[in-house]
């Protein structure tokens, strides 16, 4: 197809009568096609114009739905903090409760008991010639469980002040600490012929003095208690520097434990063992994990019935490792 553009002129006489016509074709083919493009290029610039202002409103209206999300999620935060910040308050408060009860009450608790201890003295010392062989073992049952119970209530006080008192933090040596504790034990360690080694670098952590001493003599008085079945008992002190901090161990070669346990022992009140066998409150170890949680440090435990046992600990040290 061509395009033309006809131009058409009339040529008129002198007289006034037209004449002639003059015509005239020209191809304006490339022209109209020039024309074409151009219209279908705004076209296209248009529609492009059009979809490129459809996707900002979509996109604005991403934004604004996001935005809108966002702010939907911060109020909800702040809702789940204000609710997680109440909760713990009332909990701290419940617990700070129950601390003073306990203490209160352990408190409370020892003066009847001294006093029932005090009876019980007495009738030993002046009324044992009119008790028959029945009697003296009750008696002798009743003062075993007031020594228990004290020991029992010791031991809920001593938790309660691990839990209440300020902590003092600072730079102990581990080896000074056990050597006083070994000392203190050392007529049962002889008496039994227990070997205690101790591979203890020179090493210090950061730590409160009463805090450690606690946990180092319950883990030793554990050691003690659990290998006395042991035909030879051997308990491992050892320890080390590592990137975490300062890590110590006790190791025993007594009657060990079933893995399944190994957090259960660390609760207040649990026992593995029979009284009968082992004689022992079941706070030791709560007190011992309470402890390093207050020191910033951490305590598991390793162990396999018939095996012994081995507990670590992990304290911050006091002077950090170098880099």
């Amino acid at each position: 197809m061509v395009w033309v553009l006809l131009t058409v002129a009339l040529v008129w006489r002198s007289d006034g009568q037209p004449d002639y016509f003059i015509s005239v074709v020209e191809d304006i083919s490339r022209q109209h096609e020039a024309e074409a493009a151009l219209t279908q290029a705004f076209d296209w610039q248009q529609r492009a114009r059009l979809a490129t202002l459809n996707q900002m409103e979509d996109a604005l209206a991403a934004r604004r739905e996001a935005e809108a999300a966002n702010a939907r999620l911060r109020e909800l935060n702040a809702t789940l903090e204000a609710r997680v910040a109440e909760r713990t308050k009332a909990l701290e408060t419940l617990n700070q409760s129950l601390e003073s009860f306990v203490y209160s009450v352990s408190h409370d608790l020892k003066a009847p008991l001294r006093g029932i201890d005090g009876y019980c003295r007495l009738l030993e010392e002046d009324y044992a010639a009119r008790l028959d062989d029945e009697g003296r073992q009750f008696l002798a049952n009743v003062r075993q469980s007031v020594t228990r119970m004290q020991e029992l209530i010791d031991e809920l006080l001593a938790y309660s002040r691990m839990e209440r008192k300020p902590l003092t933090t600072v730079a102990l040596d581990p080896r000074a600490l056990l050597d006083r504790l070994l000392a203190e034990r050392n007529e049962e360690i002889v008496s039994r012929n227990v070997l205690v080694k101790i591979e203890l670098p020179s090493l210090e952590v950061a730590a409160d003095a009463d805090g450690l001493a606690i946990v180092l003599r319950n883990l030793l008085d554990n050691a003690l208690k659990f290998t006395r079945r042991t035909e030879r008992p051997e308990i491992d002190i050892g320890g080390e520097t590592t990137a975490e901090g300062v890590h110590l161990w006790v190791r025993d070669n007594g009657i060990g434990f079933d893995m399944k346990y190994h957090e259960r022992i660390f609760e207040i009140f649990q026992r593995l063992h029979r009284l009968e066998d082992y004689p022992g409150t079941g706070v030791g170890l709560a007190l011992v994990r309470k402890a390093m949680e207050r020191m910033g440090g951490r305590v598991w435990a390793e162990g396999a019935p018939g095996q012994g046992a081995t507990f670590h600990l992990l304290l911050p040290a006091a002077t950090p490792p170098a880099e």
